[in-house]
Order: C-alpha cells, then structure tokens, then sequence
C-alpha cells in the first residue's frame, strides 16, 4: 500500500531532480518515488540532528546516504502506471 506525500523542493532541487527524471525517462513523482524508496529501504541511510551554535534554536541536519547501491525493479505494468512512456 502506498501513500501519497506532498513536499516544497527549491527550484534548485527540483531542477536537478526533474534532469534525473528526465535520463531515466520517468515523471519526476516517480523519479522522487524511487529515490525515497530506495533511501528509506537500502540499509545505512539516516538523518542525524545537532544543534547549531551559530544560531539560537537553530538545528543542523547531516544525511548520511546509504552505503549501498539500491536496485528497484518494475514491470512494464507498473512503468505504464508510472508514466513511462
């Protein structure tokens, strides 16, 4: 079961996460899709907070990616629900 998730990107991010899409021939949903996925199932992957001293209240957040390569396999019914043309 999946869930629908709304996200605010800079224009920054979502120009570089569209040009991912874009090689791969995906909609950027899906490209987004897979890269969380992937993010979220492949072991090492973690976000660590810490305070940040410079700025009162603030909070620094470092990403820690995944040390391996994430594999996600889709049939040519689920790429045509993705909108792979």
């Amino acid at each position: 079961m999946s869930e629908t998730v709304t996200i605010q990107l800079t224009q920054e991010a979502k120009a570089k996460l569209m040009e991912i899409a874009r090689d791969c021939n995906l909609p950027l949903t899906s490209a987004c899709e897979i890269i969380l996925t992937q993010f979220a199932q492949v072991t090492g992957g973690r976000i660590y907070t810490g305070r940040w001293r410079e700025h009162e209240g603030g909070l620094m957040f470092a990403v820690q990616w995944p040390f391996l390569t994430g594999l996600a396999k889709h049939t040519a019914e689920e790429l045509a629900k993705m909108g792979v043309k």
